[in-house]
């Protein structure tokens, strides 16, 4: 059962599925100061999240500014990932007719052009990118981690392929990551845990733990301890 599980969630060593093809959990990104330091490979890893069909992408990292506001330098050795994303996204579909055509524009020639049309993007995927911070190695309280499972409910219900990361993609993305798995498929404790480190170790990092921090760990246990009881009580 273990090997069909994580055959399933396997996809690389900085991520890996929770719910195949709805939630992804990961590393930051792109460029960051551990384990990815060059532009090219962390184009290549936004690249490879992209093409499996990404459309949205959740920070959890208190340390850095959202992605709309993170400066194009960068911020303590994170590069911003959102102009990347963007353009692989873009790239996959190809220019549309609105744009190829309006690349042909100039003065002289306009004349013998149609009139601009405004474009059409309904057939063209749409990036969101979403600031949930928790500060690192810390703890959302009970209602703000509420808060998150059920956006993460929404997204995927909207049909959204979302993104979730924090900066090694096991400490606080773990721990959300515990939470909303509990909640959607009513798993205990020990199920949670099993199934959260199984789908890690298919990053092959190092017999890590995820959730990381003994706080952590206690946290989505009385989280899941208080869904059961909620559940029982209903």
């Amino acid at each position: 059962m273990a090997k069909t599980y994580q055959d399933r969630v396997k996809f690389t060593p900085y991520a890996n599925w929770l719910i195949p093809g709805h939630l992804m959990v990961g590393r930051y990104p792109y460029v960051e100061p551990s384990r990815c330091p060059s532009r090219d490979k962390g184009e290549a890893q936004v690249r490879k999240i992209v093409e499996a069909g990404i459309t949205t992408f959740v920070c959890l990292q208190e340390e850095l500014p959202s992605q709309d506001k993170m400066k194009i330098g960068g911020h303590n050795g994170f590069m911003p990932y959102m102009s990347v994303a963007k353009g692989i996204a873009a790239s996959l579909t190809g220019p549309s007719e609105t744009a190829e055509m309006d690349g042909l524009r100039n003065p002289h020639i306009d004349k013998f052009l149609p009139p601009k049309r405004k474009e059409d993007t309904s057939g063209r995927r749409q990036l969101s990118f979403v600031f949930d911070p928790i500060v690192d190695l810390n703890l959302p309280d009970k209602d703000q981690m509420l808060a998150l499972v059920e956006q993460l409910k929404g997204f995927i219900t909207d049909g959204q392929v979302v993104y979730m990361h924090c900066w090694g993609g096991r400490g606080r993305a773990g721990t959300i990551a515990s939470c909303f798995l509990a909640s959607c498929y009513h798993l205990t404790a020990d199920e949670t845990a099993d199934r959260i480190q199984l789908a890690f170790d298919t990053r092959n990092d190092g017999g890590r733990r995820s959730p990381e921090t003994p706080d952590q760990r206690e946290f989505v246990k009385n989280f899941i301890t208080e869904l059961i009881k909620m559940k029982n009580e209903s």
